[in-house]
């Protein structure tokens, strides 16, 4: 098989969000620059392979993005074809939005830095019958994680200098007790306000059965089956 490349380099500059601080000001993003490359098989042929990756920087290390992706697809007749999907992507930020808390009448925007990671398999198959009846199936497990540290809050949220725009609590500002991280911002040895730990992991299987029949030519049937369960226990099903 001939295998093709695709290169890109992209540079954000200045980005200006009006919904990141939920409701607060306006919240400024650092400079990124973005890099993809993606490599594949010939998709004409049967069975045919593609690997992507996409790194992506923030100037003063604010954020960086890292994608890794597998992609297999096999269609071994016309009407069968297979793909599969992984991915797996870190997402470390040192200024994601956490909570919102009142400070002597001032509201205290909270972020904090997260180490954020999640892995990805997508299996897609289709399958005809016959021109009027057909099958389709999906499934997605997913997991990702999420761990926070180095808290601070908003200080001048359009300001270029990182370092201007938040400012960071010291370890004799910071505690934890029952999951709940409580602040003594002023240091005189009261809690000034406090929130919950915001760390987090997610497990999740996702996946539905589409029966499709055209009985006469212009009228369709649907029979959908759809189940999603989450690491917590939660388990939906519906069928329609």
């Amino acid at each position: 098989n001939n295998w093709g490349t695709e290169v890109q380099l992209v540079h954000k500059p200045r980005i200006i969000l009006n919904s990141f601080l939920r409701g607060g000001p306006r919240w400024r993003y650092s400079e990124e620059n973005i890099f993809t490359f993606s490599v594949g098989t010939d998709q004409s042929k049967k069975f045919n392979v593609g690997l992507g990756f996409a790194n992506s920087v923030a100037k003063q290390d604010n954020f960086k993005f890292r994608r890794y992706e597998l992609n297999l697809n096999y269609q071994p007749f016309d009407a069968l074809s297979v793909s599969l999907n992984t991915a797996y992507t870190e997402n470390p930020n040192r200024t994601q939005y956490v909570d919102q808390q009142d400070f002597n009448g001032t509201t205290r925007y909270i972020l904090g830095e997260i180490d954020n990671q999640s892995l990805s398999t997508t299996l897609r198959l289709n399958y005809s019958i016959n021109p009027n009846l057909s099958i389709q199936y999906y499934g997605q497990p997913f997991v990702a994680r999420g761990r926070y540290n180095n808290f601070n809050f908003v200080n001048n949220s359009l300001v270029k200098d990182l370092n201007e725009r938040v400012s960071w609590y010291d370890d004799n500002q910071v505690s934890i007790a029952n999951n709940i991280y409580s602040i003594d911002e002023n240091l005189d040895g009261n809690v000034d306000y406090q929130f919950e730990n915001p760390d987090f992991s997610v497990v999740q299987f996702r996946s539905n059965l589409v029966m499709r029949w055209e009985y006469i030519p212009g009228s369709e049937l649907f029979f959908v089956w759809s189940k999603g369960t989450s690491g917590d226990g939660i388990i939906s099903n519906s069928l329609t």
